[in-house]
């Protein structure tokens, strides 16, 4: 094996670790053509390719350039892709293994016309990111060496040595393929967006059937054991592809999920739905299992279809908050912001907490807007309060002598956690809904330096986690996994890669928030000099990083955003304490004297 080569292979097999040994998920290559209405086309902006099949007598770099830009552009079985290739190199290849998103262009050397052997190698190539054989999208940001040998087969060159999967130009992926979200149940009972993607399909058909395949293949590496599915595990599709006829798409079961009592069967429709809902001009689904429609709770009673608008709202990833009312410390006391109109208004909050100096420090709001918790006197106590009927007695303490709590915050199940020091160790405790006792929550991720800022996703399912790493110093973006099971743990990180060179660097970062259910938003800046923090958006598997809105004259200190509406708001600690609303388009000042704020949840 040559260098080349051997490089190739160990990023390869690097990767495929990373990756996990995922199942794999089929993008459909026949079906039927339905007319959907309401269908827009699958790449609006995109240029058409049309992809050719190798001219006779095409030089090795031509066979190179043909073989990726037919790799790069969607075709059932890659069929043209694979007249590049030698016949045995055609037959062992398997597109459907992975996504290799690259850039860089073909290089190669002059050839002997009597020669009968080439290489071609991507020049100045880098591993941009990388879809599995389950589609989910992992950054790469790498070197990328890559050596194509090519041999003479019938007097034409072709290529001996493809890489496993599909090689995917950047400008082509981000053209070309869409993300997808597939659903799965949480552990606290809420549906759980696991991101996916495919190619460009025109036949909304053919998308169905792949989120499918996709959904019965379970949960990618980066959720399993803090979420679950209601379909059986050996639950597959009895009809191979997924048909949409008059806005109903039709999904066609096993019989495994006969047996499946009422409440499992309300979930299974859920997940289904929710997935196939993504898709334009599907308003219901059809449940079959041996053929015959599957009866669901909820269904129509005569067809048995089941609107998209049928799943009880409690499971939506994204809780329906109360209300949308912003509360927000004032002259250090809490007040009630209104946020619906261009001119806010602050009014009194009735009760202790808005009557008496409790030295806040931190604010958090239950998702039923029925609770407040603070951090006070120097961020060491954790005191909770109902918000203010009258006659409400003081705040209860819930931690009392800890050093450096961090924001509190209310999950949508009633929870409530902090992070902060007890001695000289950072710990994290939860307080349960039923508010009898507290738990102590261990977590390597807790381990020195410790965590800067955290926020529990919108599903309970995940928590964002901001720290420091020890040997570069700068700040890292994490996602954990909350695992709900005999006792609570938050487990399994893994870290975003917010360096990456075709995207906003952020080595700095003060605060961190969830704008919906599968982005955050992040207050950071590329070095931890007197650069002025900006607000970022970042995709959860780091596929996208943008800049939201321009930043202000502000001293950024953190944000507070309701994932409902995704208001978002930024307290400035520049004297007078100004904050900042974005409006969808830029960041417009608010109302001034704050110290800290926070939407529900």
């Amino acid at each position: 094996m040559s260098r080349v080569q051997c490089h190739l292979a160990v990023i390869f097999i690097v990767l495929a670790g990373l990756l996990g040994a995922a199942g794999c998920v089929t993008v459909p290559s026949s079906g039927p053509i339905e007319k959907v209405e309401g269908q827009q086309p699958g790449c609006q902006n995109c240029v058409n390719v049309e992809v050719a099949p190798p001219a006779v007598g095409a030089e090795p770099r031509e066979i190179v350039e043909g073989y990726l830009r037919a790799t790069s552009n969607y075709q059932p079985n890659y069929s043209v892709a694979r007249q590049f290739l030698t016949r045995m190199a055609a037959e062992k290849w398997s597109p459907e293994s992975g996504v290799w998103i690259y850039r860089g262009s073909p290089q190669s050397t002059p050839v002997d016309p009597s020669a009968a052997k080439s290489t071609v190698n991507l020049q100045n190539g880098w591993l941009v990111g990388s879809l599995g054989p389950d589609r989910t999208y992992l950054a790469g940001d790498s070197e990328l060496t890559i050596g194509f040998n090519l041999i003479r087969e019938n007097g034409q060159w072709r290529i001996d040595n493809p890489p496993p999967g599909l090689m995917v130009e950047e400008f082509w992926f981000d053209s070309f393929y869409q993300p997808y979200d597939v659903y799965f149940i949480g552990n606290g009972g809420s549906l759980v967006p696991d991101r996916i993607y495919l190619p460009a399909l025109s036949n909304p058909a053919n998308v169905a059937s792949a989120l499918m395949k996709a959904l019965l293949n379970g949960p990618s590496k980066g959720l399993r054991r803090a979420v679950s599915s209601a379909i059986p595990p050996n639950t597959d599709l009895s009809v191979d592809s997924v048909t949409i006829t008059d806005e109903i798409a039709e999904v066609s079961l096993s019989d495994s999920v006969l047996a499946l009592p009422d409440p499992k069967r309300s979930l299974l429709a859920a997940q289904i739905v929710y997935t196939l809902k993504q898709i334009g001009g599907v308003k219901r689904v059809l449940i079959k299992a041996n053929q015959q429609p599957y009866r669901v709770p909820g269904s129509d009673p005569n067809t048995l279809a089941i609107s998209v608008d049928a799943i009880p709202r409690d499971l939506d990833p994204i809780p329906f908050v109360a209300s949308e009312q912003l509360y927000a410390v004032q002259d250090r006391v809490v007040r009630q912001v209104t946020t619906t109109s261009d001119s806010p208004t602050v009014s009194e909050l009735p009760g202790p907490l808005g009557e008496q100096d409790y030295a806040i420090d931190a604010l958090a709001v239950s998702v039923t807007n029925t609770d407040l918790a603070i951090t006070t006197n120097g961020r060491t106590m954790l005191r909770r309060a109902p918000i203010a009927l009258e006659g409400a007695t003081q705040p209860a303490t819930l931690l009392s002598g800890k050093n450096d709590l961090l924001r509190p915050q209310f999950t949508r199940y009633g929870e409530l956690w902090v992070i902060g020091r007890d001695g000289d160790r950072q710990r994290m405790w939860m307080f349960p809904a039923d508010k009898k006792e507290s738990f102590v929550i261990e977590s390597a991720v807790l381990d020195d330096p410790g965590v800067k800022a955290f926020k529990v996703s919108p599903d309970g399912t995940r928590m964002a986690l901001i720290r420091t790493n020890t040997d570069t110093g700068n700040d890292e973006l994490e996602l954990a996994r909350i695992i709900r099971s005999d006792k609570i743990t938050v487990a399994h990180w893994r870290t975003l890669d917010t360096e990456q060179a075709n995207m906003p660097a952020i080595r700095t970062m003060r605060d961190v928030a969830w704008l919906d259910a599968t982005e955050l938003l992040v207050l950071g800046a590329p070095d931890d000099g007197a650069t002025m923090l900006t607000p970022f958006r970042i995709v959860e598997d780091a596929s996208r990083i943008t800049a939201h809105g321009e930043p202000q004259s502000w001293r950024a200190a953190e944000l507070t955003v309701l994932a409902r509406t995704q208001s978002a708001i930024i307290v400035d600690r520049t004297p007078p304490g100004r904050t900042w609303k974005y409006d969808g388009n830029q960041w417009l000042s608010f109302v001034n004297k704050v110290s800290t704020a926070a939407y529900p949840g």
